[in-house]
């Protein structure tokens, strides 16, 4: 037998050789075949970087040259459209004013490197010109040496006097020469004269220094212009043809050729690997084989151990009937015998520690019930324990789920196998779901559900309870996120929160409802000067500024109160009335508390009545409109008038929009009031005022809806208005929720051609850089500042700056309120735009309108 096995071996070894030998050729053609395939990749890529060089080169030249020709025409935009420049310029030429106070003078060539300046009269004629940095008179012709003003003019003519610009050669140099006609540009200072302007013209030469600092500027060397003629074509140089008014050049520069860099570069290095490669895999291929002779010789060894795997098979197939993340082994008496290589990755313990040692040991806590257990189960049973706390190596709890099963062996002796699922993240979840569930996980107080929970059995228990239930909604929150973001809205919650329990008193409690929303309980308030007392302090507390991230934060708190067992004994209750009077108290005023009183749910009611019935004056036409006129103190004529909303109640008789506005805006009918309103408006504007626009005032709670722009459009396309006659009026408030969506918002209404007024200006809380953001069209002086015209100097002075402010922004000024001619002809000396108010028209219907 022996003699047969040796045969086999060596015709496994032969077998083996051949099979390495015919691998080795293979591997060797196709290292040489990827040698090749490299190369020749290689060469192609070379040829392609400096292909790409050379366009990258190409493409910033060209947009440097780009560029230096928008500068130029930007810089000649800013001196041709200016009163300075046609006054001293065009209507006649002031040399003091352009050459010595340097408005027009050598600065041009020392700053911006401008060769050639020049004034042309609208006939052509040189009046004034700047040559190198000197004063000097020249024609344009004669200094260029081409001719080419009648052409510059004539396409100057025909780009309507806007600053345009074309490359040209000058005396074998190219050269950008712009021109523009001279204007008053935005200076309504300065007259405008009938007949043609005259031209500015600015002229820049390209010399060969300039074109060197182009090429230095983009990393290219040696930039330069050449004549397209007689160009020879060398391989380290590059270019492009530029085209010119008076024919064309070549801008060249050198090549970096760094595709040769990178051939040698990266070929000694391809070839090297190679060779390498080649050497790694003949030593492989004779360790291999050596390794081969030995596995055959060492191949009878594998039956031995066979009989050894078939027990291991068993052990681990058995094991693996109960998936968990470490497996044990243990006798009868539980005395660990092998525990598996994760025992250590999950407990953190080293198996050694553990064997010999009782399971029991490890998981104290259920030590009798496992002993019960193993008494009760049958030898082919199988026990489950869930959840099995344990301390494990960082001394912290853990949870385990373990399964066993008793197996026997071949030598008929009994041991016990099975598996330990780590469990720790689920138990900690449930535990984590169990506290989210009944408390507030921003500030970790209890939750609504868990203080009416608390409420109910303290009431069961206690049928004569005295305590107070506050309701507490904390001001100016909103503006916090707003403007500070979401995560210094979430701290601020979490110091609230801090503050509060500071405030309460042992064996009181704080709780979170949600939102800005807090629950306080207050145990044994039999006497209401306890009350009264928390509050104070609670107002005082949350009244001081809050440090968060930085910025100091100011809010305030309104309260709500509800009493037991004076009000109800019942939970639900005494919070449903503490709400209602946290509202009563968000009605009256800020940093106040209120207790509830019967009378609070019959106003709730009739709040919801007056809610259903305005719902019912939008569908059934109990809405009218009634109209204000502007008037414009330049024209002295009427040429706008404002629609205001007027409800004929039923019941009430005529209602202002103060009295349901605020309403509209709380119950989301505001959408479809303002629909009506806009679109009544418009219908009558186009029917009955021919040539006057309307204004409209809109809610900020609108411009947090995403159709606003739809909408007004819509109704613009079924009236047939024109949009140009269309104005919204919106408060400052507009502008702190959301900016970005009601900027957006109001760009969309100004492309349409509707124009957007402040309303109310100087009462609200937006910063004067929202009126340059939101590019606002007009502002309407708030009346407050026109009533007290008459009480102070400091009054008049304060209407000015702000007529001075809109104009400063180019808005048309309305002052709202003018009652007394005193006041008009103030706001006229002070060239107020518009006036409005009953002095000159009270809000009537439009067939009652005066416009004369």
């Amino acid at each position: 037998m022996s003699i047969s096995i040796l045969n086999l071996g060596v015709s496994d070894t032969e077998q083996t050789k051949k099979l390495i030998n015919k691998t080795f050729s293979y591997m060797v053609s196709l290292l040489m075949g990827i040698f090749i395939i490299a190369i020749i990749s290689l060469l192609a890529i070379k040829d392609n970087v400096n292909t790409t060089n050379d366009r990258r080169d190409e493409f910033f030249l060209k947009k440097t040259l780009f560029t230096r020709e928008e500068n130029i025409r930007n810089q000649l935009k800013d001196y041709a459209e200016w009163g300075g420049a046609y006054k001293h310029l065009h209507t006649t030429i002031d040399l003091a004013w352009a050459w010595d106070k340097q408005n027009l003078g050598k600065s041009l060539y020392d700053n911006f490197g401008y060769e050639g300046v020049f004034v042309l009269s609208p006939e052509g004629r040189t009046r004034y010109s700047v040559l190198d940095g000197t004063l000097r008179l020249e024609d344009l012709d004669s200094w260029t040496g081409i001719a080419t003003k009648n052409d510059l003019l004539n396409k100057l003519s025909q780009n309507h006097g806007m600053p345009m610009s074309v490359v040209t050669l000058i005396n074998s140099v190219p050269a950008i020469v712009s021109a523009a006609w001279i204007t008053t540009g935005s200076d309504t200072s300065v007259a405008t004269l009938p007949g043609s302007p005259s031209t500015m013209v600015f002229i820049e030469k390209l010399t060969p220094q300039k074109l060197l600092t182009i090429g230095h500027d983009a990393g290219i060397k040696n930039v330069r212009a050449l004549p397209v003629k007689g160009i020879s074509q060398t391989e380290n140089r590059a270019g492009f043809t530029l085209a010119l008014n008076t024919g064309a050049v070549r801008i060249a520069w050198d090549r970096e050729n760094p595709g040769e860099a990178l051939i040698i570069f990266l070929l000694p290095l391809l070839i090297l690997s190679v060779l390498l490669t080649i050497c790694m895999t003949v030593i492989l291929m004779r360790h291999i084989m050596h390794k081969a002779r030995i596995n055959d010789e060492n191949s009878f060894l594998l039956e031995q151990a066979r009989l050894k795997l078939i027990t291991s098979e068993k052990r681990f197939r058995d094991v693996s009937e109960t998936t968990s993340d470490w497996l044990w082994e243990t006798d009868n008496s539980l005395k660990i015998l092998w525990l598996s290589e994760r025992f250590f990755r999950v407990t953190g313990f080293d198996s050694s520690e553990w064997t010999g040692r009782r399971l029991d040991e490890l998981f104290p806590s259920i030590k009798d019930v496992f002993q019960d257990c193993l008494h009760r189960q049958e030898i082919s049973g199988q026990i489950a324990f869930k959840n099995c706390p344990y301390i494990n190596s960082k001394n912290s709890t853990a949870y385990c789920t373990l399964l066993a099963k008793f197996v026997v062996q071949y030598d008929g002796s009994v041991v016990i196998r099975g598996a330990a699922n780590d469990v720790t993240q689920e138990v900690e979840a449930t535990k984590r779901v169990q506290f989210l569930s009944r408390h507030d996980e921003l500030t970790g107080l209890p939750n609504r559900y868990h203080i009416k929970e608390f409420l109910a059995g303290q009431l069961n228990k206690e049928k004569d309870y005295f305590f107070s239930m506050i309701c507490l909604d904390l001001d100016k929150f909103k503006p916090v996120n707003d403007i500070f973001g979401h995560s210094t809205g979430d701290a601020l919650l979490g110091e609230v929160s801090s503050r509060l329990k500071r405030c309460i008193r042992s064996g009181d409690f704080v709780a979170r409802q949600g939102g800005d929303e807090f629950l306080i309980l207050l145990a044994d308030t039999s006497q209401l000067n306890q009350v009264e007392e928390v509050c104070r302090r609670i107002v005082q507390e949350l009244n001081r500024p809050f440090s968060i991230d930085g910025n100091d934060v100011t809010i305030g708190v309104s309260m709500g109160i509800a009493m037991a067992p004076q009000d109800s004994s019942s939970a639900n209750d005494l919070l449903r009335f503490a709400d209602i009077a946290l509202y009563e108290a968000k009605q009256s005023g800020r940093n106040k508390w209120v207790y509830y009183r019967q009378d609070m749910s019959e106003k709730l009611t009739e709040r919801r009545k007056m809610a259903a019935e305005l719902k019912t004056a939008i569908q059934e036409g109990q809405l009218s409109l009634v109209y204000q006129p502007r008037f414009n103190l330049r024209t002295s004529n009427v040429e706008a008038v404002e629609a205001l909303v007027r409800w004929q109640h039923p019941e009430r008789g005529s209602m202002m929009p103060d009295q349901f506005i605020p309403l509209a805006e709380e119950t989301g009918q505001i959408i479809h009031l303002s629909n009506w309103v806009i679109r009544k408006a418009c219908s009558d504007t186009l029917d009955k005022l021919p040539g006057l626009s309307v204004s409209v005032n809109v809610s900020p709670v609108e411009f947090q809806a995403s159709d606003l722009a739809d909408r007004i459009k819509n109704i613009l396309e079924d009236t047939g208005l024109e949009p140009t006659r269309l104005e919204i009026e919106v408060t400052e408030n507009v502008t702190l929720s959301d900016p970005e969506r009601t900027c957006q918002t109001m760009k969309t209404l100004k492309q349409m051609g509707v124009r957007i007024l402040i309303d109310d200006f100087g009462t609200g809380y937006a910063s004067l850089s929202y009126l340059r953001k939101f590019q606002f069209d007009g502002l309407k002086l708030d009346k407050s500042f026109i009533f007290s015209l008459g009480d102070s100097q400091q009054n008049q002075s304060v209407v000015e700056k702000i007529i001075d402010l809109g104009k400063a922004y180019s808005m048309e000024v309305t002052a709202e309120g003018v009652e007394t001619a005193d006041q008009l002809s103030f706001l006229k000396k002070n060239k107020c735009d518009e006036v409005q108010g009953y002095f000159l028209g009270k809000p009537v219907a439009i067939t009652d309108l005066n416009l004369s």
